[in-house]
């Protein structure tokens, strides 16, 4: 949910100011009674009127996408496939990044107030689907529970490994340096074949979407991942 001024905002009605005027002199109906009041949380069931034009009451895109090989999560680069070329909706950001050759859920969106979500202090899991170049063991999880070093210096924060096989794991994280569990598993003395991310939060990939293919996040995602955003 968003305040009123600012869906005003997004809908291209003026700055904090003027949208907040436009609220006080009573021009604005929200579900067809005039509201003045400018913080009024807005949901995506909400009609709201301005000279009897229907705004966007859902002011914000959230989109699903299994990031395929090969693109890089930037909107531009003079070089590089990016994965903003998989998407109609140009004005978004990938919250959180994968590695050029690693697969699975990116979530995209144009709401900043998301970014919170990224800070490792808060807690967020980020689930990855690893196939290891060598068998994996119990040791190895005790190492990642305990919180691994890599670069040398670099001190991680606990991970959970859920071994699956002799060479397949589910690795959990909270934070998101440059290669981590590339570096976490050279750490290891070991090597990452695949990478594929199936979770971001509460938010899993749809196993329907198809490598490069994408979806608009549903109501109850979006929601999940708003109210996540409001309590960071």
């Amino acid at each position: 949910m968003k305040d009123l001024y600012y869906v005003l905002m997004y809908n291209h009605l003026g700055n904090v100011k003027q949208c907040k005027t436009l609220i006080k002199h009573g021009l604005i109906k929200v579900n067809g009674l005039v509201e003045t009041d400018a913080k009024r949380k807005i949901t995506e069931d909400d009609c709201i009127e301005y000279q009897n034009r229907i705004l966007n009451s859902q002011p914000f895109t959230y989109i699903m996408l299994n990031k395929p090989q090969g693109y890089i999560c930037a909107n531009k680069d003079e070089k590089e496939k990016c994965v903003i070329d998989l998407i109609e909706e140009k004005d978004c950001f990938c919250l959180g990044r994968l590695d050029r050759d690693t697969t699975g859920l990116l979530l995209l969106t144009n709401d900043k107030s998301l970014k919170k979500l990224l800070l490792p202090q808060n807690h967020v899991d980020k689930v990855y689907l690893v196939e290891a170049k060598r068998k994996l063991s119990k040791k190895d999880k005790e190492i990642f529970a305990r919180g691994i070093v890599i670069d040398e210096n670099i001190q991680c924060l606990p991970a959970k490994m859920d071994i699956i096989d002799d060479y397949w794991c589910y690795v959990t994280i909270q934070e998101g340096k440059y290669h981590q569990i590339k570096k976490m598993f050279l750490s290891l003395n070991n090597e990452v074949v695949s990478l594929k991310r199936i979770s971001f939060d509460q938010i899993q990939l749809d196993s329907s979407l198809k490598e490069g293919d994408y979806r608009f996040l549903t109501k109850e995602e979006r929601n999940k991942l708003i109210k996540k955003a409001a309590q960071c």
